[in-house]
């Protein structure tokens, strides 16, 4: 906009105003002078000068490029024309005086002083336009200046404006924050309390199903030893073997539901491959035959060392896929292996792997038998059993352990899962570990038994000198519990909760208590604990189960609730063992020949 007003006004500005300018200029430094600027685009500023011509204005023209004389002229009378080019001005000066009668070529001094009065003529002309340069730049600064002023009052008032919408704003956010904070607060309270009213149903569900469980398989395995017709065997058999289906399925949805709730914590222990890969040769041998399968184990040589793991949940994970391979498979063959896959200096991975010659499983069914429920084929449920839980949480298992399963079949080619784990070397450690109790570790396989295990006489085979209290207040449990007991040859009494377990253990001698958790009146926890500081006090020999004892009376918790942590509370409050119900004929009386013959 500037440079079009400026174009604007040159194109209306007088072109000769400058020549004027000088003009006035040279009449009040040379009074006396008679003279004219000759311009060269034709302007004539001041009085013609008579005999000046066009041929003479040229010659001067011609003649000079700068400031200075070009020519003196003597007209026909008696006077003299001089001239002086104006190269800045871009016009010739010519001028007359009646007293200047010679020409200025010849005589220098007066040259030099027409010279420099002109020159001073020019100079205050330069001036001028300084003075009048100077004017239009301070007008210019001050425009700027006012400018530049309500600009920067135009900005500041922006940047009052922005702060007072960013304090607006971060009052907002602030108030945005703290809702959301709020809410994700109350969702956190309400996802943790569902979290613990899921934990807290996981374990009411574990008790109410394995209580019950607990009658069915232990009542069943008596009946199959008292003499049956062959009608009632088979009977009794397909009670049996339906309520140990019914428990695999228990404890799959429990293990399920503890994985999903993120409440499965794996248990470490020093333990060795070779002994667990027997274990689960073993579980499945009887089976194996009964299909007419081979089955079979391989691992390496150099698999003796003790690792840090979890040897249940390896353990669970084998058997669910020998399981499910012996399922799948008849007049086939089943192997397990075991081998080194990498070594470090203080871990190792091993490569496990099951592989059978079973039916197989097609490419697009693969993913899908590691999902919850869902088998390769409808119509597996219906023909070979099973609910489709086994494989989904071998895998969660597998990933737990940092893991990952991996699936190789082919219909009609068998299949093979493998998953690699890394587990740290045991340094030295040896497997079975006592649990810790109250902070110390408590030897209870090696010496809390009964009195006889702890002398160096040779006990007697014969459970008629052990003697058990059991303390449960379900009658069929107490039931149940007395005749596994007494059909093992040992010697049963009955109390209904922790109160009367205390005082039978006053009047009368035992060698071991198993101890229910969940009782009326004083539940097993607190019994326990009643128990040890009875052992630690004076009062000890007022108790006949305690008095005289070179080590605690052992105590087995015995409990439907078989997570972790009620484990670890049945340690805590100071029992020796743990048993979950169902009560399993097999594994009460191994425990009890742990008790009365520890491992010296």
């Amino acid at each position: 906009m500037d440079k079009l007003i400026n174009d604007v006004f040159a194109e209306l500005a007088d072109g000769d105003e400058d020549l004027r300018d000088l003009h006035g200029v040279l009449e009040e430094i040379l009074p006396e002078a008679s003279l004219a600027l000759y311009g060269d685009n034709g302007a004539v500023v001041g009085a013609s000068l008579p005999g000046l011509s066009a041929a003479m204005l040229d010659e001067c023209r011609g003649r000079a490029t700068e400031t200075e004389i070009c020519g003196s002229f003597r007209l026909a009378g008696a006077g003299w024309l001089h001239a002086i080019r104006l190269q800045d001005y871009k016009a010739v000066l010519v001028f007359t005086q009646e007293e200047l009668t010679e020409d200025l070529a010849g005589n220098r001094h007066l040259a030099a002083l027409y010279h420099n009065s002109i020159r001073l003529a020019l100079l205050r002309c330069l001036h001028q336009e300084a003075i009048i340069e100077n004017k239009q730049l301070s007008r210019r600064m001050e425009v700027v200046s006012s400018k530049h002023a309500q600009l920067l009052d135009d900005n500041h008032r922006q940047f009052l404006l922005i702060q007072e919408k960013e304090k607006e704003y971060a009052k907002k956010l602030e108030s945005e924050i703290a809702s959301q904070t709020k809410q994700l607060r109350d969702t956190n309270a309400r996802l943790e309390a569902a979290s613990r009213l899921k934990s807290e149903f996981l374990a009411n569900m574990s008790h109410e199903l394995r209580t019950p469980m607990n009658a069915i398989i232990g009542f069943s395995g008596l009946l199959l030893e008292t003499p049956l017709t062959g009608e009632q065997k088979e009977f009794a058999e397909t009670i049996s073997k339906a309520s140990s289906s019914l428990l695999v399925l228990i404890n799959d949805i429990l293990d399920l539901a503890k994985i999903e709730a993120g409440k499965l914590e794996l248990d470490l222990h020093p333990f060795k491959v070779e002994g667990l890969v027997k274990s689960v040769e073993a579980m499945f041998r009887s089976q194996a035959l009964a299909k007419e399968n081979r089955l079979s184990y391989q691992f390496d040589p150099d698999l003796n060392a003790s690792l840090i793991g979890d040897e249940n949940r390896l353990r669970q994970i084998l058997v669910n896929l020998v399981g499910n391979a012996m399922k799948f498979t008849s007049k086939g063959e089943v192997v397990i292996k075991a081998s080194k896959a990498k070594e470090e200096e203080k871990t190792v991975s091993l490569l496990f792997a099951v592989s059978d010659t079973g039916i197989g499983i097609p490419a697009d069914r693969q993913k899908a038998v590691f999902e919850k429920f869902t088998q390769a084929d409808g119509s597996t449920t219906r023909k070979y059993g099973g609910t489709g839980l086994g494989l989904s949480i071998t895998s969660q298992l597998v990933s737990l352990m940092d893991g990952r399963i991996e699936l190789v079949s082919a219909p009609g080619m068998g299949s093979t899962f493998s998953f690699v784990i890394s587990f740290a070397k045991a340094a030295g450690k040896e497997e079975g570990a006592p649990p810790v109790v109250h902070g110390a570790v408590m030897p209870v396989r090696a010496d809390y038994g009964s009195d006889k295990a702890l002398t160096n006489e040779q006990p007697s085979t014969s459970g008629a000198d052990f003697k058990v209290l059991v303390v449960e207040d379900n009658l069929v449990n107490q039931r149940l519990a007395t005749l596994l007991l007494k059909k093992a040859g040992y010697e049963v009494d009955v109390a209904d909760d922790g109160l009367k377990g205390l005082l039978m253990l006053k009047e009368q001698r035992y060698d071991l208590v198993l101890m229910d958790v969940q009782m009326p009146n004083m539940d097993g926890h607190t019994a326990t604990r009643k128990v040890r500081e009875l052992e630690a006090s004076a009062q000890k020999d007022e108790y006949a189960s305690l008095a005289g004892r070179a080590a605690p009376l052992c105590i087995v918790g015995l409990t439907a609730h078989a997570r972790k942590e009620d484990e670890q509370q049945c340690y805590d409050a100071g029992m020796n063992d743990f048993l979950t119900k169902p009560i399993i004929k097999d594994k009460l009386v191994s425990l009890i020949d742990r008790i009365r013959f520890p491992k010296i």
